[in-house]
């Protein structure tokens, strides 16, 4: 099923404004500890290695591409949200990283008794991706609801943090990423632009 986009980027902004805001703030701290560096004048530490392994990896970019699919417009897989995911779970997400893993892992259980002979999950047919993700929202999982929080995350985060490739989440709700905007804003501060 795709969405116009009208509707997806009422559903990216809605997830913006809500608890999303969670991975991005971790990420803005995370950041921010990484350019201070450390007090003893070293350089930086580099970033760290993704937290999940290559299987893993494949099985949340589908899940990603599910929740924010590629149709008319860019989705999860062209915003390189996977980039976002990892790093996020190796670093500031590193607590969320236990409930991926395991999550993961009911995830193959779920495909291995339902499909047999197919090795993953993204090696499903979409159709059949999208029941067993229907199945575990269902079921109110703690699993899907993180992943679906992390994919809306990488899709509008700063591309330095390793989502939003392209600029293409800030793209879809219409923002733009100037840091300075010469007056006047709006009509609020007409008055002042005129000089009275």
């Amino acid at each position: 099923m795709t969405m116009n986009p009208f509707s997806r980027r009422h559903f990216v902004s809605a997830m913006a404004s809500g608890i999303a805001a969670t991975w991005m703030a971790g990420a803005w701290r995370h950041a921010a500890a990484l350019d201070a560096g450390p007090a003893t004048g070293a350089a930086p530490p580099m970033p760290p290695a993704g937290a999940l392994t290559p299987a893993e990896l494949r099985d949340v970019e589908a899940i990603a591409a599910l929740v924010i699919p590629t149709d008319d417009a860019p989705g999860a897989r062209e915003a390189r949200v996977i980039d976002f995911i990892d790093r996020g779970l190796a670093t500031f997400a590193s607590d969320q990283l236990p409930l991926f893993q395991q999550g993961l892992a009911d995830l193959s259980g779920r495909v291995a008794k339902a499909h047999p002979g197919v090795a993953a999950f993204a090696d499903l047919p979409a159709g059949d991706q999208t029941a067993l993700l229907t199945q575990l929202q269902s079921e109110h999982s703690e699993f899907f609801e993180a992943a679906r929080i992390a994919t809306v995350s990488g899709f509008l985060s700063n591309p330095e943090y390793g989502g939003n490739a392209g600029k293409v989440g800030w793209k879809l709700i219409g923002f733009e990423d100037r840091y300075a905007w010469q007056p006047p804003f709006g009509y609020y501060d007409s008055d002042a632009a005129r000089g009275e």
